[in-house]
């Protein structure tokens, strides 16, 4: 049986580093992106890897429908062989640095969808055909506004809080060896941070692939096994190694 990993959020920042990360490693990627356009760029940039891309496909992950049947996609190829062993929630947004009170309802309710809803309802699709495989795994990408919240974060912040409850309520309701934790990557030189900080200077920031380094090869020690092992932790970046 050949190892998949599953990234949500492929297209760009740190998603995409971790399936560079992967793919050079070769270990076979499910990838869903939120535009054709990051898709195409994707399958460019690794046509040498066309081998190793499982059911890569561009839709909107907050779309119920649409992600279920993926799920149902992936489940029935090889009798379940090919479905991945790893999870990873790198989709996220932010409309942008603003309290709740100022932002607008429909870019808040983005927000949670995007970095909150959606994770919780493809963990629980996932979940359902991990416990019945014996098998897999998800790592939720945090913030560090979930754990420590500051002004003008709005819903974004709230999400991140629910998606590190959400990783730690799976690792009590999860079967060993069935693993699920979070992981606050920390600041990184991408779109999003540069909404977030836009006077910051990026070139004083790690790369998406400097961090997505880091978070594949602890993806690999999971995978190998050792996924019980931090089921229910809540991890930043220094805690990896």
């Amino acid at each position: 049986m050949r190892s998949m990993v599953l990234v949500l959020g492929a297209g760009g920042g740190l998603g995409r580093a971790l399936v560079r990360f992967f793919l050079l490693q070769g270990i076979s990627v499910a990838c869903v992106t939120h535009s054709q356009e990051s898709l195409d760029s994707l399958k460019d940039e690794f046509t040498s890897f066309n081998s190793l891309f499982s059911s890569t496909e561009s839709f909107d992950y907050c779309d119920r429908t649409l992600s279920e049947a993926y799920v149902r996609r992936l489940a029935s190829g090889n009798d379940g062989n090919n479905f991945p062993c790893l999870a990873i929630y790198s989709a996220g947004y932010l409309s942008g640095r603003q309290g709740l009170v100022e932002t607008p309802i429909n870019e808040s309710d983005r927000e949670i969808d995007v970095n909150f809803r959606a994770p919780l309802f493809w963990s629980t699709l996932l979940s359902r055909h991990f416990v019945e495989l014996g098998r897999g795994g998800h790592l939720f990408i945090s913030s560090g506004v979930a754990s420590n919240p500051r002004p003008s974060w709005g819903a974004y912040g709230i999400a991140k809080a629910g998606v590190e409850a959400l990783a730690s309520q799976l690792s009590l309701d999860l079967p060993d060896p069935l693993f699920s934790l979070s992981l606050n990557p920390g600041g990184m030189s991408t779109k999003m941070r540069q909404i977030a900080y836009p006077e910051e200077d990026r070139k004083t920031l790690p790369s998406p692939g400097e961090t997505g380094t880091r978070i594949g090869r602890f993806c690999l020690e999971l995978m190998k096994g050792r996924g019980r092992e931090y089921n229910g932790n809540k991890l930043g970046l220094g805690d990896i190694g």
